[in-house]
């Protein structure tokens, strides 16, 4: 049964089908997994629903070399402003790239993190700027973005995440492990939490699963549900 409480307005409304926009699915599937190569800045315009602005970078993509983690950990040197302090934990000023990531912590970026592809964090990271990405997010122990987090494919928590502004996710919210909003959490599939979710305002377009009778949410303004709102007795994979 799902604890906690839930102040404020609650509506839960018929079912309603949402068709997620995913712009530059097609420009990303031929690159795959390839390493993003250094280049000048490109326009590129995709039709736009919802409202939604496409991803722009206002400085030339720096390419991602996964090389430079290993460099980093092993205490080598990293380009593109990155750094190491004494305690191990990396630096950098931006990530940008446009192909799939995968980034290794502990890391502090002061920028953000912004990927054509999809991006996974491993590790400890703080991020000041903003998250995007046009594939899914994949988060595998803790992150903690000041800023807003958006991914037009889905975005998976095993672990801990903390956003300080509104995340966005026009795929699936899969939560294992606790998620933290301090703003709008507004998912276009469907949502399971195992674990703890909190957020000021909930709007999920498909269904909401609790996983168990320890998993529960709160949320302190408005919660908005179009689909069913579903207890998963057992945790299984289906």
């Amino acid at each position: 049964m799902k604890r906690g409480k839930q102040r404020g307005e609650v509506v839960v409304a018929g079912p309603k089908r949402a068709t997620a926009l995913s712009p530059g699915s097609e420009a990303s599937s031929s690159r795959g997994n390839e390493t993003s190569t250094l280049g000048e800045e490109e326009s590129v315009e995709f039709p736009l629903e919802f409202g939604e602005e496409i991803i722009t970078f206002d400085s030339p993509i720096h390419a991602y070399d996964p090389t430079e983690t290993a460099l980093a950990m092993a205490g080598g040197s990293c380009s593109s402003g990155s750094g190491q302090q004494a305690g191990g934990v990396k630096k950098r000023r931006s990530i940008k790239s446009e192909a799939s990531i995968e980034l290794v912590g502990p890391m502090e970026v002061d920028g953000s993190v912004k990927s054509m592809g999809a991006v996974t964090f491993t590790g400890d990271f703080s991020v000041r700027d903003r998250i995007e990405a046009y594939g899914d997010i994949d988060v595998n122990g803790s992150l903690t973005c000041s800023s807003k987090v958006k991914s037009f494919g889905s975005l998976q928590i095993n672990g801990s995440t903390l956003c300080t502004d509104k995340l966005k996710i026009f795929g699936k919210l899969q939560i294992t492990g606790t998620l933290e909003c301090h703003a709008e959490i507004e998912v276009w599939g469907a949502v399971t939490i195992n674990g703890y979710m909190k957020c000021n305002k909930l709007t999920a377009y498909g269904s909401l699963t609790t996983v168990g009778d320890q998993s529960w949410y709160e949320v302190e303004d408005t919660e908005t549900v179009w689909g069913a709102k579903l207890i998963q007795r057992d945790d299984f994979e289906g």
